[in-house]
């Protein structure tokens, strides 16, 4: 690989793990809203709002829906399912996630030694379409604030990935050059579609080792294999 001077993280998903610290959190409040009364189970809830959400998120990052209906909304549809129609309490439930999910620490496997093996030999920054809210504090709370340089998240930079926009804006304020700069992520279409946008070299990281069509520049499926790459 080229010499890099600048490494672009994704955050949720490549190094913070969104899955399990999503389901402790979700399990927690399921469980204080005594949502057992209207599912059979944690596991039929989440299965549910799995699919609502991911719904969602796609019609949030196409600016189709706002914040506020992204975040209220994946909550009172999945409620709905269960007979239970309270916007209300799904706005309480949406702001407890939001910040309770924030004040989870699970990493990813091999992040911390990985990233203290980076730290002395490159720039790193990260790069996120999260909420400004929380994306800061997650960093904080599992320790990685400082690995990293800049935070790049897409309600301030006005952008979201895959954008191009996003990009450009990220690699210029870091005076990077675009052949030294690296993209790291777990999205085809966030991550790896955006950095292709740019021109910019790029690493899908795809753990569950999910098969694709896509040409990407490089592929890993453990965290570790960037200390031989890199």
């Amino acid at each position: 690989m080229p010499k890099y001077q600048h490494l672009f993280f994704d955050l949720d998903h490549t190094l913070w793990d969104f899955a399990t610290n999503e389901q402790v959190t979700l399990k927690n409040l399921f469980q204080r809203y005594r949502l057992d009364k209207h599912f059979s189970d944690f596991k039929a809830f989440f299965a549910i709002y799995q699919v609502i959400n991911s719904d969602l998120w796609l019609r949030y990052r196409n600016k189709l829906i706002t914040k506020t209906q992204l975040n209220t909304g994946r909550f009172h549809q999945t409620f709905l399912t269960g007979g239970l129609n309270s916007e209300t309490m799904a706005k309480n439930f949406a702001a407890d996630f939001i910040r309770e999910n924030a004040l989870q620490t699970t990493l990813m496997p091999h992040t911390i030694e990985v990233l203290d093996y980076l730290k002395p030999r490159y720039h790193m920054h990260i790069i996120t379409n999260g909420f400004v809210e929380t994306q800061q504090l997650k960093l904080d709370e599992s320790g990685l604030s400082p690995y990293f340089e800049r935070l790049f998240v897409s309600e301030q930079v006005g952008a979201q990935k895959p954008r191009r926009a996003f990009f450009e804006y990220a690699i210029k304020s870091c005076n990077a050059r675009k052949k030294e700069s690296l993209v790291i992520g777990d999205s085809l279409d966030a991550d790896i579609q955006g950095a292709k946008n740019f021109g910019l070299d790029h690493v899908y990281f795809n753990p569950a080792k999910i098969k694709h069509n896509e040409t990407v520049h490089k592929e890993i499926s453990s965290l570790r294999e960037l200390m031989d790459l890199l």
